[in-house]
């Protein structure tokens, strides 16, 4: 899901971003996101590219937030029917992580 990371940017790539109703949610979600800047989705190539304040998400909350982003790769793997749930879920516990101060 993590396909490149330097700080106040990342990108994720993903077969579910080529989904335009759940690159919406994706996107919806992390703009919640304190310290969140720009969210851009290409559902075209499933890329996503997410810009923030290094100050406002440190490396070492990012860091806690790498086994919901792991949750989220393996999402690619679910029925059709079971992923907006299952995404939803590991949204939450995105912005539980992040948001933590």
């Amino acid at each position: 899901m993590i396909e490149s990371f330097v700080p106040g940017r990342v990108r994720l790539r993903s077969r579910l971003l080529t989904m335009p109703e759940l690159a919406e949610l994706l996107r919806g979600s992390l703009l919640g996101i304190q310290g969140v800047k720009v969210v851009t989705v290409n559902v075209r190539t499933g890329g996503l590219l997410l810009e923030y304040e290094p100050d406002r998400l440190p490396l070492s909350l990012l860091a806690q937030a790498l086994p919901v982003f792991q949750r989220l790769g393996e999402l690619e793997g679910l029925a059709a029917g079971e992923i907006r749930s299952a995404l939803e879920t590991a949204l939450k516990d995105l912005k539980r992580v992040l948001m933590s101060d």
